[in-house]
Formats: C-alpha cells, structure tokens, sequence
C-alpha cells in the first residue's frame, strides 16, 4: 500500500491542490459571506480530502441558484397576484402606523411588508403551550374541515401522535375534502414507505420536499423545509415550532420534556400561510392550484389582534426573518427578551444585541443546558461570556429540552415560529414566522417565559469565566464553524 501511494502521489497531490486553487477562486468569484468562506477555508485546512467533499456537496451557491432561480420566479409572480387578488391592499397598513400604538415597530412593518407579508388586523390568535395544547386542537379543527386540509411540516412521524392524525386524514378523504400533505425528504426519514402507500391509496396527497438519495449523510444537507403550517378551509391555520411527533406531548414515552410554543390562528393572517403552502406544493408536486375563493374566504369579523406572517429560505429575496428580528431589537425600549434552542447568531444580531444592552436596555437571552447536537451546544456557548460582559443575562433551560422559538420585545411585540437564531436557519432553510403585535398576547407569552426561567440556571459570570481551558477550547473552535452549522 506504502508502495502504491509512492508511485500515485506525485499525480494525484498536485490535482488536489489544482483542485483546492479553483475552489479558493470560485469562493472569491462568489463574493459569499466572509465568516462563511473564512470557515470552508478552515474545513479545507484542518480536513483535507473530507473538507473539499464537503465544500462539493454543501458549500456551493450554483445549486442553490439551479433548484431555486426559477422558482424564486414563480413566487414573486404568484405573490403579485395573490396580493392584488386576495388582499385588499387598503387592509396591508389597516392605519397609518406613524399615528397608531405600532408606530415603535413601524420599520418592521413596512419591511415584512414588502416582502409578501401583509399586516392585517382582522384575526384571532390562540397561543399554544407544548403538544399537549397544540395536538387536541389541531385535531378537532381537522375533524371539521369541509373544503380542504393542508398540511407542511419538517418532521412528520407515524407514531402515537401522527397515527391518529392520519388516520383523520383518511376519514377526511372519504367525506370528500382534499388533504395535501408535505413533508420534508431529510426530517421525515423516519416514515416509511408503507406509510406513503397507505395515504396515496386512501386518497391523501402527499409529497416529499427535496427527497435525498443517501439518508446515511444528510443529518445536516441543506435547504431543508423547516416549516410547520397547517391551513383548514382557508380559515384557520397552525403555525409554531413543534412538529408532529410524539415526543412533544410529554406523557412519559421520551425521557426528555420538550418546551415549545405554537400558534392557532384564524382569520386574515392565514391567507399568507396559505399562499406559502400552495408555493411550496406547486414546487413538490408541478400541480399549479387555482388560487380562487376555496383558499382564499372573505372573513367577517374574527378578531382585532394585528398580526403577519412571513417567510424565508433559499428561495427569497431578503433574509427577512434574520432582518425582521435585527430590525425589532433595534426598536426596543426597554426589553428584550428570546428563547432558542440554537444560539449562533449573526455579526449583525450579536451587535444589536450587545449594543442594546449597552444602551440600557435588558436582554435576556434563554437556551438549553443540553441540545441535542453537542457541536452546536459547544458554538452556542461561545457566544455566552461577551454576552455577559455586555449585561445580558443568560438562562440554561435545565427541566429538558427549550425548543421554543420566541422573541418578545418590551411588552407589545413577539415573533414566534419556526427560526432558530443561528445561519442555518437565516440562510439555508425554508422558514415561517409569525408576528404579533397585541399585548394581551404578548403578556402571555412573557408570563411563560417567567415562569420557564424557575427550570433554569442563570449563568454566573465570574464562573464561567473560570471553567476549564479544554471546555472553552472546544467551544472556540466549534464557534469557527458556526457559520456552517
């Protein structure tokens, strides 16, 4: 073996560096994010053969650009006209922000505005605490679905909690009402075929977003369908951070309690959920849906909480959630408050936030104690010790696993959805969030946070400061990687 790699050296070295050199000119060409391309030159350094493989298969924008240019097309034609169709453009500011108590998130506004997310005031909003809230509810809004069911989530599991709701779902289909389904290729491993054959055969419609080839290898492979959207009737519409899964419902199965917030939504906010479901179902299933009155219902009055929903992903525009939540800190006045489970932020959302504190306002910042990716725990706690010489204050979450997504900002803004604060999900992932901007619903969602932060452990500066040499090793150079992760 010695002997052959004698003889194939002197060829096979000197094409992997011709190799690396057009790399290295491919990235410049790209003007990519510098943190970014600075962490691929880092893979390449440190992982030779490993670090160009991984460069080849997940670092390079042109296929981005190939699955995603034409559709990005599609979306923008498709948003013109489902908003001068189904929006009445009078109800996108339903008020003059500069004279109405939204004029401090004014920026906001107008941002998410312009990017396919109107704000309307016609809705109700029902926060969701756990599975344990979210799962009856979702099924007893399914059971009276007349029209149409559909439904896009990440993880999607054929277990005590999906069972029962596809089996609904076939009952559904019998009663004549359409169901759609979608569930992401890399989440929704686990299903198996049987499970597709069963719902193709009792009548439910249901597709894989980006199917992948090599399961073994995509823990981690982009552009994945983070999204958790259901849109009964046209009507009312469930949105948050938890999927179907049974480990959400905490009844004892999972050793791990799971936190996580959702939303019940009804009234003209879901018009925008439906529009991000039938972009994404024209996507996976080249079925074009006429967007007519079924999908899009005149509402009578449901309810005066302010609300938007916005989305982003590989093939948007704007980063607008990651430019959503860098716009709200900036807006704050006296506090801020997030809960995540990931915590790789941005340049720009750390230096909102440690400008912020420096300006006197509070932040306080929730994570989980332990995750469930130990790579991104130890980048996440990179972050923790300039956090504290700002006078952020940082809670572990110890009772389980936080994976609330939640920002809440003074006591009259919140945003909740499925974004983690970290790159994969401001860059990568196809994302949704909802914004809320009605303080009755805002108090509940700070009343739990208070009451989450009796389950942790807040972090002491003077001794974080003094852990180990190898535990802060390890978190810096996790942390070169963040952008990767």
């Amino acid at each position: 073996m010695l002997e052959l790699w004698h003889t194939v050296s002197p060829v096979l070295i000197p094409i992997y560096y011709v190799g690396i050199f057009f790399v290295v000119i491919n990235m410049l060409l790209e003007n990519r994010n510098p943190l970014k391309m600075h962490s691929y030159l880092l893979l390449l350094l440190l992982l030779p053969v490993a670090g160009l493989i991984i460069y080849l298969f997940f670092g390079q924008n042109q296929r981005k650009r190939k699955i995603f240019e034409k559709r990005r097309l599609i979306n923008q034609a498709f948003g013109d006209s489902y908003l001068a169709e189904y929006i009445d453009r009078s109800e996108r500011i339903p008020v003059p922000i500069e004279e109405s108590p939204l004029a401090q998130y004014e920026k906001v506004i107008r941002f998410l505005s312009k990017d396919l997310s109107p704000l309307s005031q016609n809705n109700k909003v029902e926060i969701l605490k756990n599975g344990e809230e979210k799962f009856p509810k979702v099924m007893e809004a399914v059971r009276n679905a007349r029209h149409h069911i559909h439904l896009e989530y990440y993880i999607f599991s054929d277990d005590t909690v999906g069972d029962p709701l596809a089996d609904l779902l076939l009952e559904k289909v019998k009663e004549g009402v359409k169901v759609r389904l979608i569930v992401d290729g890399v989440g929704s491993l686990g299903l198996k075929k049987s499970f597709f054959n069963k719902m193709r055969k009792g009548g439910v419609q249901i597709y894989e977003f980006m199917p992948v080839l090599f399961p073994s290898f995509t823990s981690k492979i982009n552009y994945r369908n983070h999204r958790k959207i259901i849109v009964i009737d046209g009507h009312i519409g469930f949105t948050g951070g938890i999927n179907f899964n049974d480990r959400y419902i905490n009844n004892g199965t999972h050793p791990l309690y799971w936190r996580d917030t959702h939303l019940r939504l009804e009234g003209e906010v879901v018009k925008t959920l439906q529009f991000l479901f039938l972009l994404n179902w024209q996507f996976v299933s080249n079925e074009e849906l006429k967007a007519d009155e079924n999908y899009f219902p005149d509402f009578t009055q449901t309810g005066n909480s302010f609300a938007q929903v916005n989305a982003s992903g590989p093939d948007w525009e704007l980063e607008s959630i990651m430019d959503s939540f860098l716009l709200a800190i900036n807006a704050a006045q006296r506090r801020v408050r997030i809960a995540t489970p990931y915590f790789i932020p941005t340049e720009s959302i750390m230096d909102a936030l440690v400008t912020a504190a420096k300006a006197d306002i509070e932040i306080e910042l929730m994570i989980p104690r332990e995750s469930d990716s130990w790579i991104v725990q130890a980048a996440s706690m990179s972050y923790i010790k300039v956090l504290l010489a700002a006078g952020i204050k940082v809670f572990l979450y110890q009772k389980g696993f936080l994976h609330s997504k939640v920002i809440m900002v003074d006591d009259n803004f919140a945003s909740v959805g499925s974004a983690n604060m970290d790159y994969r999900s401001f860059d990568l992932n196809h994302e949704v969030n909802t914004y809320l901007y009605e303080k009755a619903l805002v108090e509940i969602l700070i009343d739990q946070f208070e009451a989450d932060k009796a389950d942790c452990a807040q972090v002491d500066a003077k001794r974080w400061v003094n852990r180990s040499v190898p535990q802060k090793l390890k978190e810096s150079i996790c942390r070169l990687l963040a952008p990767l992760l």
